[in-house]
């Protein structure tokens, strides 16, 4: 920063002062391993205090003060209610102190870019007389969606955090995901987000990091609990979010496809003399919501569980697609002649115990169809 105006804190209630503390400071920068939790608290602070309006103002001032201000009057032109506001309060951390990574700072200065250069797409470029709108292209479009969900979803964090970490029906990620209609394939930049703030928590929760500790110290272990909670429900709705574009890919009105077309490319194994094992037909693969497979190369007993937002399964070439890809799991049988005649004999209330009780590493299951998979049971 080259200006040299002092930085004044932020207009606040004594009362929210009392309760939520001074405005951030960062004259001490943080540690790698408490980074995100400073911030994650000072993105809470702002958001308690202010909204868009002030963000906007705390960008165009953090644009002045960088000797940006061609770009600020730019900036000025931006409507306040399509300013993010995590772009506001991680400039006004750095006019407090905090010195931006690469990656913060690249964040702040391609959205206010991407902001500047939406809002003057709505003014029309005069070319040769004529009257011409610029239009933006796909990606810019898709970049801009995934911002704003991103965005929303921070903001959904911040008033969890601020109303005392309670679980409630009002905090799902899943509406703002499909409201804003991001595409699948960028989904996972969000989730990638909250699998490193789970990831910190988690750290926290078991205790070793005196850092991490002393930054959530804050929080009780409830409050902790449900942290966690919430972030691996934005995980599991990316994932949901994901299976349920699959499914809702295939044009409304077109045809509907019989489950022998469905299921011709799915390869599985019809039968496995040795273990005396034969694979149910695959066609009742479509439309069930619950399956034991057995790889009998591998030795992998896996059991494959519907998306709870899709409810049943379909097959898309060699693929399974409808899954829980949190909860379809494999293990690795170390007898499967016992095993496999023991786990058949049962019904699926002691197939499922079973399964649970086999001591063994679980493994994610992708939903690919195998030449050595038997169907051991589909419903």
């Amino acid at each position: 920063m080259t200006s040299t105006k002092p930085i004044k804190p932020m207009p606040t209630k004594a009362a929210d002062v009392r309760y939520m503390g001074a405005e951030p400071d960062f004259a001490q920068q943080p540690s790698e391993h408490n980074r995100t939790s400073r911030l994650v608290g000072a993105f809470t602070w702002y958001g308690y205090h202010f909204g868009h309006k002030e963000a906007k103002e705390i960008v165009l001032d953090w644009l002045t003060r960088n000797d940006k201000s061609d770009l600020a009057k730019h900036f000025a032109r931006v409507p306040e209610n399509e300013v993010i506001t995590t772009l506001g309060w991680l400039c006004r951390m750095n006019l407090r102190g905090l010195e931006f990574t690469a990656r913060e700072s690249g964040y702040v200065n391609d959205t206010i870019v991407s902001l500047v250069e939406r809002a003057n797409r709505a003014k029309a470029v005069v070319i040769s007389d004529e009257p011409t709108v610029i239009k933006p292209n796909i990606q810019e479009r898709l970049r801009e969606k995934v911002q704003a969900a991103a965005a929303d979803i921070d903001g959904m964090y911040d008033d969890f955090r601020a109303a005392g970490c309670k679980p409630s029906d009002d905090y799902k990620p899943m509406n703002v995901l499909r409201a804003a209609n991001v595409v699948p394939q960028m989904v996972g930049d969000i989730a990638d987000i909250w699998q490193r703030h789970l990831d910190e928590l988690l750290l926290v929760a078991e205790g070793t990091d005196g850092q991490l500790v002393e930054g959530y110290s804050h929080l009780s272990a409830k409050q902790l609990r449900n942290c966690i909670r919430f972030c691996e429900q934005v995980i599991a709705d990316c994932a949901s979010y994901r299976q349920i574009k699959k499914v809702e890919r295939k044009p409304r009105k077109k045809k509907p496809v019989s489950p022998e077309k469905l299921t011709a490319r799915f390869k599985y194994l019809k039968a496995h003399p040795e273990l005396k094992l034969t694979s149910e037909p695959v066609t009742k693969l479509v439309g069930a919501s619950e399956a034991w497979f057995y790889d009998v190369r591998k030795r992998k007993l896996i059991h494959v569980v519907a998306d709870p937002h899709i409810h049943t399964f379909s097959v898309k070439g060699t693929t399974l697609i409808g899954i829980d890809d949190k909860n379809s799991v494999m293990k690795t049988l170390r007898k499967p002649e016992e095993q496999i005649k023991k786990f058949m004999a049962g019904g699926l209330p002691q197939m499922r115990k079973f399964f649970k009780d086999i001591r063994a590493t679980e493994a994610r299951y992708n939903g690919r169809g195998s030449e050595n998979l038997v169907l051991l049971k589909i419903k």
